[in-house]
């Protein structure tokens, strides 16, 4: 069986600064910045360079205007240092995160996409066994998972539904048992 590491966990790694000073210096000596060139869509590309390896590990897209200060609209981070990005983050031009996809297996397919709007979470699409299809969606109301939709028979459609509480709690089930999407069991 092969183990699968969520990026979810790996973020907070990255995320952290030095403790000390001198743990300061040995980052300065590490990480740098490696270029930063116009795209061909007019954004400005920054690559880092984290582990001192001489390879872009983070790549920063900024947008910048005449009269305005750059603005990050797209973050891309290899987190295992393979040369093939991991997590890849867009923002709107308020700065909020919008949307967020992640290879938690590092296969190079993406396992998790979460939409963001007004920088919550409301929804996450799952392919929760790297066939690379989604089979889970989970949808956020108020930062917290109020319902949960799956497709168990992996037919693409929809067919399992849970509902959850304030809690997390599952209050309510539903199950699609002859596949027209329509839920025809259901367990309150």
């Amino acid at each position: 069986m092969r183990h699968k590491l969520s990026p979810l966990l790996l973020v907070p790694l990255l995320a952290c600064g030095p403790k000390t000073a001198e743990d300061a210096n040995a980052s300065e000596d590490i990480a740098g910045t490696l270029s930063e060139t116009t795209t061909s869509d007019g954004l400005l590309e920054q690559q880092i360079d984290l582990n001192g390896d001489g390879s872009a590990d983070v790549f920063n897209y900024y947008q910048e205007g005449s009269d305005s200060p750059r603005l990050l609209v797209r973050k891309e981070v290899d987190l295992n240092w393979d040369s093939r990005v991991d997590v890849r983050s867009w923002f709107n031009l308020s700065g909020q995160l919008e949307k967020e996809e992640m290879d938690g297996d590092f296969d190079g397919r993406v396992d998790w996409v979460d939409h963001y709007q007004g920088g919550k979470r409301v929804l996450s699409k799952v392919d929760t066994d790297y066939d690379g299809i989604f089979d889970l969606y989970k949808i956020f109301e108020a930062g917290k998972v109020r319902r949960k939709e799956r497709d168990t028979n992996g037919d693409g459609n929809i067919d399992f539904w849970e509902y959850l509480d304030e809690g997390g709690r599952v209050v309510k089930t539903g199950q699609d048992i002859d596949g027209d999407g329509v839920m025809d069991i259901r367990q309150d």
